[in-house]
This record gives C-alpha cells, sequence and structure tokens, in this order.
C-alpha cells in the first residue's frame, strides 16, 4: 500500500492517544482488515473486522475524528491495528469510539486479505468479499475467521477459513482449508465432507 505524505500525517496524528482510555468503556486493543467508512459527515460510520467481529464505529459518536479520517483513507483489505473503548456489544456487532488507528505493515496475511476483496465465481454464483465478509448471491452472509484451527479447537497444518453465518448459530461454522490463492483463483477444502470449493474470477 503506497501512503501519501498528507496521508501519512494524518495517520501519525492518529496514533497518539486522543481520549483516556477507559473514558466511555472498556478499552481494547485490536488487529484487524479494514472494510470502509460511509457518509461520515451525516453520521455515517467506519468498519473493521477483527477476531470474527465487526467493530463500527458511529461519524456522529465519541470517536476521535482524526482517527476515522485515517481509518477513511485506507483501502478496503487493508490490515490495521486499532484501539477503542467498547460501547456496546452484539452477536457479532461491537460498537466503539475509535481512539487510534495505524497500518499493519507485518501482517503475514496481508496479500492474502488483498487478494480476496471483490467479486468471485462458484459454481456458477457469485460471492462477494469485503472485509472478511463473505456474501453469497442468495443473501447468506458469513464472518471469515482466519487461523490454523476451525471451531472445534483442533490445531491443523495450514492456513484455514472459518465461516460463520450472520444471524445464525455462532457455533455452527463452514471450515475451508486454503490449498492454494491468488488475485483470479483460490482453491479450498471443505473439512468435514472434503469438497472442493474454488473461487474464480
Amino acid at each position: 500500500m503506497r501512503i501519501t505524505p498528507a496521508v501519512a500525517l494524518i495517520l501519525a496524528g492518529s496514533a497518539a492517544n486522543a481520549f483516556e482510555p477507559g473514558s466511555f468503556g472498556e478499552p481494547l486493543e485490536e488487529q484487524g482488515y479494514v472494510v470502509g467508512c460511509t457518509g461520515l459527515a451525516a453520521g455515517g460510520s467506519c468498519e473493521i473486522h477483527a477476531r470474527g467481529a465487526v467493530f463500527v464505529a458511529w461519524g456522529d459518536g465519541p470517536s476521535e475524528p482524526d482517527a476515522l479520517q485515517a481509518l477513511a483513507s485506507l483501502k478496503q483489505g487493508a490490515p490495521v491495528t486499532f484501539t477503542a473503548d467498547e460501547l456496546s456489544m452484539g452477536d457479532v456487532t461491537v460498537e466503539m469510539a475509535l481512539n487510534t488507528v495505524k497500518p499493519y505493515s507485518d501482517d503475514p496475511l496481508a496479500t492474502l486479505v488483498q487478494n480476496l476483496q471483490g467479486t468471485w465465481v462458484k459454481d456458477g454464483r457469485q460471492i462477494t468479499i469485503t472485509g472478511l465478509e463473505w456474501a453469497e448471491g442468495d443473501g447468506a452472509s458469513y464472518l471469515i475467521s482466519m487461523g490454523t484451527s476451525c471451531a472445534d479447537g483442533v490445531e491443523r497444518t495450514g492456513l484455514h477459513f472459518s465461516l460463520y453465518q450472520m444471524g445464525g448459530d455462532p457455533f455452527d461454522s463452514i471450515c475451508l482449508e486454503v490449498q492454494d490463492e491468488d488475485v483470479a483463483r483460490i482453491g479450498l477444502r471443505d473439512v468435514v465432507t472434503g469438497e472442493e470449493v474454488v473461487l474464480t474470477r
């Protein structure tokens, strides 16, 4: 990711604590991936996907404005570290007061997540990946959690995607082993059924 001098100044400014951690709720520090920002001037929001949840900061809330602008300047799927105060928590959504945000240049999965972004085809059906959300044409949406284990906690060899359906049972997930990937093709294998799942574009 290429950062212009103007953006670098915003990001540098956002790295200093703008409010005392714990001022608005439980303080947290996370690493995640940018989803994006919409309509901040009109009270819109910014979103980050992290640890299987959607972290949301509202433009008209207590978030640090420089941190929101820094987040808005980053591309979809970019890895970041951020600090915030937790305002509320739902099933998959955490509302937060964003305090600081900065690019996470050491993320080993950065290239993979960038390659995931956009529209794919699976078995003739369209799949769209935004941040770490996997959305299918029939309306089903899943959050992707990445690691060497699935929901059962068993450690496995290689990287796996655990897909948790939004609005579904949080203990029910699809576990897919990553076999190969690039910008045009991702080969996956369902750990339970052994079925090959291929995304192309």
